[in-house]
């Protein structure tokens, strides 16, 4: 059971658009409702995009950029929540972390499919 699991993770993590489809088409089989399946595909996949990333990142440059990574994030979050704050004058966190988090899976599937290519870009020229 526990290579299962361990096994299910490493494809998600190397394959985040098989978790994103998987959990939307689970999603639409339980609540036959597309926006709201939408919703929660991209919450559960942004978490596999942002991993992704991390990994594409080290396979290309030979070094982690994970510190960055967390910081890039903590600081998108301090933008969204000053922002908001300074728009409705409220402060309201699950809002803001929802917003961040919608915000973080657009920036993370952006990097991960320009990852994507950058990478195999480079090792089809570096085969030539």
């Amino acid at each position: 059971m526990d290579e299962l699991l361990a096994w299910l993770l490493a494809t998600f993590v190397t394959m985040p658009l098989l978790a994103f489809f998987l959990v939307y088409f689970f999603a639409r089989k339980l609540w036959k409702r597309k926006r709201k399946s939408f919703y929660a595909a991209v919450n559960v996949s942004t978490l596999f995009f942002i991993v992704a990333v991390h990994f594409l990142l080290m396979i290309l440059s030979g070094k982690s950029y994970l510190w960055y990574i967390v910081l890039f994030l903590l600081l998108i979050h301090m933008l969204i929540a000053i922002g908001y704050w300074r728009k409705k004058e409220d402060f309201h966190f699950a809002v803001i972390f929802r917003l961040f988090w919608r915000a973080s899976f657009l920036l993370f599937f952006t990097l991960y499919a320009g990852l994507l290519v950058y990478g195999m870009v480079v090792r089809v020229s570096g085969n030539l």
